[in-house]
């Protein structure tokens, strides 16, 4: 059985966003697996992806920060399976942080925490970046007395991985990232904006401004759907999809499914719709789609922004994965390629699944003995 771990609240204070914006008592979310040794040297930072949480491991039936949207399915850890004792992220070996994103919906301050005027932020809470990620959750680390530390970051987490690592290389021992590059490709970009687009015709959008019990959930649950094919397997959809016809649903009016496929993607968004926030989906997704190194580091080139990492010697481990529609491995493999040639210790591995960007999530054990082996070689 899954130990029963509780979330935690770091409070930022006053944060300054780096589009220039600052709100006060900005907090973040966070849970910690393992004990930290007498001289920090054990720390892992584990960054979540698109919209997990910072619930990584064990059992948390309660977060009531996170009021309505905190659903069954969250209670179990996202990372069980890769977390625990023995396990890669061994918890008798290391200290392992994950927080909650800024601009989420899970105990972190976001479009749908309570601004001083009594109603929820809404669409009035900033666009959020990875650089404003990448502060906040040094300063957490900073809090519980962690110097230098390994990073972990899946999907969206690696992309804040780069980041981090980029304006703390000083503290940066390696970096683990899964399934991403140092960009998104433009099929991304555009499908982004279909998302961003469905939940802004929902009716009851109302210019992001919404009741929280009165939330656009149609077109949020749209707005999974058109993601939600980048994350599997697409030639492997119909096999995945074995439930029957849902009848009736949540998300249509008068048509009526015919496909399985077609009852599993409404299945996944009307779900997603009861579990997140719109204006938080916006902020994370706008996140990702805007994630440009160069920019965001003020390096002239992606290659100059690389020659950072070389420069403090930061190992890096990419996985791509074989059926990932979101980042190839053609993608990823040319990614690893950049970071060679700008003098990056850089190892890649590419794994065989039928799970899609999805597989970290599903089958974990593909990625153990890669992810073992490099954090071993940094706590010796």
């Amino acid at each position: 059985m899954s130990p029963s771990v509780i979330s935690r609240i770091f409070s930022l204070g006053e944060f300054r966003f780096e589009n220039g914006e600052t709100l006060p008592d900005v907090r973040l979310a966070y849970e910690t697996y393992g004990t930290l040794a007498p001289d920090a040297s054990n720390a892992v930072l584990l960054f979540h992806a698109l919209t997990g949480s910072h619930h990584a491991h064990g059992r948390n039936e309660s977060l009531p920060e996170a009021a309505r949207f905190w659903q069954p399915e969250n209670y179990d850890g996202w990372w069980d399976r890769m977390i625990g004792p023995g396990r890669p992220l061994d918890t008798e070996r290391y200290f392992i942080v994950c927080a909650n994103f800024l601009g989420s919906c899970y105990g972190s301050s976001g479009p749908a925490s309570i601004a001083p005027d009594g109603e929820p932020w809404g669409s009035r809470f900033p666009l959020v970046t990875a650089n404003d990620q990448a502060r906040a959750q040094a300063r957490l680390l900073e809090s519980l007395g962690i110097e230098r530390f390994s990073v972990v970051g899946p999907s969206v987490g690696g992309m804040l991985s780069l980041a981090l690592a980029h304006m703390y290389p000083q503290r940066v021992k390696s970096v683990i990232v899964i399934g991403v590059s140092d960009a998104p490709p433009i099929e991304h970009k555009l499908s982004v904006f279909e998302q961003i687009a469905a939940i802004e015709l929902d009716a009851k959008y109302r210019k992001g401004r919404y009741p929280l019990d009165d939330p656009p959930s149609r077109g949020l649950a749209l707005a999974r759907i058109i993601c939600h094919k980048l994350f599997v397997y697409q030639r492997g959809l119909e096999k995945r999809a074995r439930r029957g016809i849902c009848e009736p649903n949540e998300l249509l009016t008068w048509f009526r499914p015919t496909r399985n496929t077609q009852s599993y993607m409404i299945h996944q968004g009307t779900k997603f719709a009861k579990r997140f926030d719109a204006n938080a989906y916006i902020r994370i997704v706008n996140m990702w789609a805007s994630f440009d190194l160069p920019t965001l580091t003020a390096e002239s080139s992606v290659a100059a922004a690389f020659s950072r990492y070389a420069e403090h010697k930061i190992p890096f481990l990419i996985y791509s994965i074989d059926t990932d529609c979101c980042f190839t491995p053609r993608v990823i493999s040319q990614f690893h390629r950049r970071l060679l040639r700008a003098g990056v210790d850089s190892r890649y591995i590419r794994i065989r699944s039928r799970k899609g960007h999805d597989s970290f999530l599903l089958e974990p054990e593909l990625y153990e003995a890669g992810i073992r082996t490099m954090l071993g070689g940094n706590l010796r």
